[in-house]
């Protein structure tokens, strides 16, 4: 398997951090990301990715026959208590088991949801505390990486419901005199549309151009600029180009 193909890591990374990546796929891969840094970034990039959007995920109460099967995994199906000696009402008794039975399929059920609840909350505990601020949540719609001739990962672009996050990598070459924007390719041929320029580290936030939902984007890229932007309303020089994975 050829772990140089930037998409094919990116994908198994994916399936890894969702644990859909299972046996010796998974075993090879998990061995893979001590050595190279390009796996474990993406490992990285996927676990802070898939983690945030788990926390936009509402609560649903399992169906009956998904409770069933994980009592049995549990154990909590086919348990019985000690035999007593004393003289009982045995049809009550086993109308009591069942109940029992399921209500504690039910309580294990909620425990896990009420975990992942507090785990979302803590999250958010932090983000406040960091002085992010924090309006209505945003979903991701769709995403970018863009890489350099090695495959190394210079940004990671996500477009939100309304706004671009842009996160910088420290491979990103620092241009003193310069500054970088991002554009976006129309698929039809035309002629660029801006973003906006870029910072040249840390994260960071752009306004979102309305043809992103108007428009099919062939790809989004990256030009050099002088300060302050293109002159003229058009790249002077793309550097890095790159689709963008709907999702």
């Amino acid at each position: 398997m050829n772990y140089n193909n930037p998409q094919l890591i990116s994908a198994l990374a994916a399936e890894y951090v969702l644990g859909t990546l299972r046996g010796k796929a998974r075993e090879r891969f998990e061995a893979l990301k001590f050595g190279n840094e390009r796996i474990a970034q993406e490992i990285k990039y996927w676990e802070s990715h898939l983690n945030e959007m788990a926390l936009h995920l509402q609560p649903v109460e399992p169906r009956e026959y998904v409770l069933q099967n994980i009592r049995k995994r549990l154990g909590i199906i086919g348990q019985e208590p000690a035999e007593s000696t004393e003289s009982v009402n045995t049809d009550n008794v086993v109308q009591i088991r069942q109940d029992k039975a399921s209500s504690e399929g039910k309580n294990i059920v909620w425990k896990w949801w009420s975990g992942v609840a507090t785990a979302a909350a803590l999250i958010l505990a932090v983000i406040v505390s960091t002085n992010i601020e924090l309006d209505a949540p945003q979903q991701v719609q769709s995403l970018a990486v863009i890489s350099n001739e090695d495959a190394k990962t210079l940004w990671s672009i996500d477009v939100l419901t309304n706004d671009i996050r842009v996160k910088v990598t420290s491979l990103v070459p620092r241009l003193p005199n310069n500054d970088y924007q991002l554009w976006i390719v129309p698929a039809s041929g035309g002629a660029p549309i801006s973003i906006g320029v870029m910072q040249q580290s840390g994260e960071f936030y752009l306004s979102k151009p309305a043809e992103f939902d108007r428009i099919e984007i062939a790809a989004l890229a990256v030009s050099r600029e002088p300060k302050g932007g293109s002159p003229n309303g058009a790249p002077t020089d793309v550097l890095y180009a790159t689709e963008l994975a709907y999702l």
